[in-house]
């Protein structure tokens, strides 16, 4: 009976099945859908039918129940390793797909490698896919090769971006321009490294050949191949504002964006690149487009470095605009979700406090941060903000000895000039000497060993002389001497300096250098001795000069001119006899306060006769102004005398105006200007 019931069985699925062969060579997803089912109705057990239920769903992106038939039917499903880890893939079930792929007993295939690899890169760990994607380069050559090379620099490049401070390993081949794709990926990890210049070339290139497909694909509009170039354009105004082109960034980034892309990375990436731009300025564009760069359905577009740089621009905008308790929120719950050894972070703290004016605080963030165990490197601008932190203090010995304890900044002229202008300040000439000293030879090893001389080496060692000669190190100026004659040994000034030291302290050293100076025949080649003498002879002095010319002048005009100016220089000036009081009086001594007008001298007491006048002051109907005493203030001279002064006019005594004193207009802030991080 069992066999007679499945014949029965096998007759009614047999042309089912010949039915969905015929919809999935014509790829009719949806009918070869409702065939699976019937066959499924008839007979639950068929196994194939199932894998071709999963297929048609994934194919009809609908991954939740084609996940959801994998996973009932785990004995039928066992082997489609690929199907389920896809379908978690496409969920955004990352961690769920790695963990299908990862705990695969046998060996992955071709294409489960490949997802895999894009699994990698989604959970952002560089590493292990830029390998992955190496191994299928070299063992795979097939129709997507270029596919797989792309995909392979865009790991490459998200891995320079992220960490910085790994070492990574790139073949000769590794970047190429075959199609646009691989240009705009190799023009990526150019910008990653910094060559801006080389990724601007590149970025121009893929945007003209990305276009050149499109258009001879010859079915797209203009706006459409304008959507689908948007991230090369996006990502050439990103080079652009590197290179401080601010203007054709901000004219690429607003065009991008009145294109209206479909991809939403794209849009955050621009709008939040729009807010940097800005800076304090225009705050209310600012904010509309950080709330675009943070809107919920954007965040699956983004990995952990780029949301962190939204974060971090959405908490300096509150910064900006007032909101510090807000910026404080944003930057601790980024310091909870976040373990890495970024000083972003830290840095946009130290703002928040400097505008609150917490210094101290400040000082102690970026002190903990550099201090720490899981810092392998602390970038140069981290470092040099802390020492400004501590001079703002008044804390000068500290950041001195911050910087003398540094051995990587050491060998950077502008490190080395600051510290030797601080220990100028404290007037420990010793220790900046030293300190020139250390750095002289630090960089002179440091040049050795890569093999070439720079010019940083030779302008602190000219600096360290001057300061060895007035600590009175004389063999210590002869070393640094000998070592600017190796690094220049044409140049005869130095030269000359070094046998002037010699002769001092070894004279046949001395007699030996001065065989290589140039002898006096060599020196006087090509000089006119009659045009020296007749340059630099006697010098005439201004005045004779001026007569001289005076009377080149005279003898060249007319004999009547001539005759005017003999007449003019003989008329003299009339001397006036000294006219004196009548009352004279030689014996006696001039009265000290004669200069001043009588009002105003220490003796007077008024005319007589006005009693009455002077008795009227202040009376009168409220309100009244009197004749003239009534409209000015009395002011103490320096000799003790008075006199009266407008009110309306500012005193040296440092009485002020009465006039109202101009505010600053509105919407200008008169807070410092502060940067933070993009």
């Amino acid at each position: 009976m069992t066999s007679e019931k499945q014949e029965k069985i096998d007759e009614q699925i047999r042309p089912l099945y010949a039915e969905l062969q015929k919809y999935g060579q014509t790829q009719d997803w949806d009918r070869a859908l409702k065939v699976t089912k019937k066959i499924l109705g008839i007979s639950s057990n068929e196994k194939k039918a199932t894998h071709c239920k999963i297929i048609c769903l994934m194919q009809l992106d609908k991954f939740d129940e084609a996940l959801t038939t994998v996973i009932k039917n785990t004995v039928d499903t066992g082997d489609l390793i690929f199907e389920r880890a896809y379908c978690e893939y496409r969920l955004n079930r990352i961690e769920d797909s790695y963990k299908t792929l990862k705990n695969t007993e046998r060996e992955l295939d071709e294409r489960e490698q490949e997802l895999f690899a894009q699994v990698l890169f989604k959970l952002e760990k560089y590493n292990e896919c830029v390998e992955s994607y190496r191994s299928l380069l070299k063992n795979n050559d097939d129709e997507y090769q270029s596919i797989r090379q792309a995909n392979f620099i865009a790991a490459l490049s998200t891995w320079k971006l992220t960490d910085a401070s790994s070492k990574i390993q790139m073949e000769s081949n590794d970047l190429n321009d075959e199609t646009y794709d691989t240009t705009y990926n190799s023009a990526c990890v150019l910008l990653s490294s910094g060559q801006y210049v080389e990724a601007e070339s590149k970025l121009r290139k893929a945007d003209a050949q990305c276009r050149r497909e499109l258009e001879e694909e010859g079915d797209m509009t203009e706006e459409e191949i304008l959507r689908e170039t948007a991230n090369i354009r996006v990502q050439l105004a990103y080079c652009l504002q590197q290179q401080d082109k601010n203007v054709e960034a901000l004219t690429l980034y607003n065009d991008v964006l009145k294109s209206k892309p479909t991809d939403l990375a794209v849009i955050a990436v621009a709008s939040n690149n729009l807010a940097v731009l800005n800076r304090d300025q225009n705050l209310f564009d600012s904010r509309k487009r950080i709330k675009t760069a943070t809107a919920p359905e954007t965040e699956p577009k983004l990995n952990a470095f780029q949301k962190k740089i939204v974060q971090v621009n959405e908490a300096l905008l509150a910064i900006y605009t007032g909101q510090h308790e807000t910026a404080r929120r944003i930057l601790d719950k980024m310091v909870q979700k976040n373990d890495d050894t970024d000083d972003t972070i830290p840095l946009a703290k130290v703002s928040l406090l400097i505008k609150e004016k917490k210094l101290p605080e400040a000082t102690q963030v970026l002190q903990e941060f550099i201090q720490n165990d899981k810092q392998k490197h602390v970038s140069l601008y981290c470092r040099l903000t802390f020492v400004q932190l501590l001079l703002s203090q008044g804390k000068v010995n500290q950041a001195c000895d911050y910087l003398r304890n540094d051995n990587e900044l050491l060998v950077k002229p502008g490190i080395v000039a600051t510290l030797v202008t601080l220990y100028n300040y404290l007037e420990d000439s010793k220790s900046a000497a030293q300190v020139l000293n250390e750095a002289v030879d630090r960089l002179y090893n440091l040049d050795r060993t890569k093999g070439k001389n720079s010019r940083a080496l030779a302008y602190l060692i000219k600096q360290n002389i001057i300061y060895q000669e007035k600590q009175g190190n004389a063999q210590r100026v002869t070393e640094m001497l000998e070592i600017l004659h190796k690094l220049y040994p044409n140049d005869t000034n130095i030269l000359s300096k070094l046998i002037v030291h010699y002769l001092k302290s070894d004279p046949e050293r001395a007699n030996l250098l001065a065989q290589k100076l140039p002898s006096i025949k060599q020196l006087a080649e090509g000089i006119d001795a009659d045009m020296l003498e007749s340059t630099f002879g006697k010098r005439i002095p201004k005045t004779e000069k001026t007569t001289e010319k005076t009377k080149a002048v005279i003898s060249k005009a007319t004999p009547t001119a001539a005759a005017a100016t003999n007449a003019a220089k003989q008329k003299k000036k009339r001397k006036r006899k000294i006219q004196l009081p009548k009352k004279y009086d030689p014996s006696s001594k001039p009265d000290p306060e004669r200069w001043l007008p009588l009002r105003e001298r220490t003796y007077y007491r008024g005319k007589r006769g006005k009693r009455g006048k002077q008795a009227a002051v202040g009376r009168g109907t409220q309100g009244t102004v009197g004749s003239d005493q009534s409209a000015t203030t009395t002011i103490t001279t320096a000799s003790g005398a008075q006199r009266s002064m407008p009110t309306s006019k500012t005193t040296t005594t440092g009485a002020t105006s009465t006039q109202s004193k101009p505010m600053p207009p509105p919407g200008k802030s008169v807070a410092g200007k502060r940067k933070g991080k993009r």
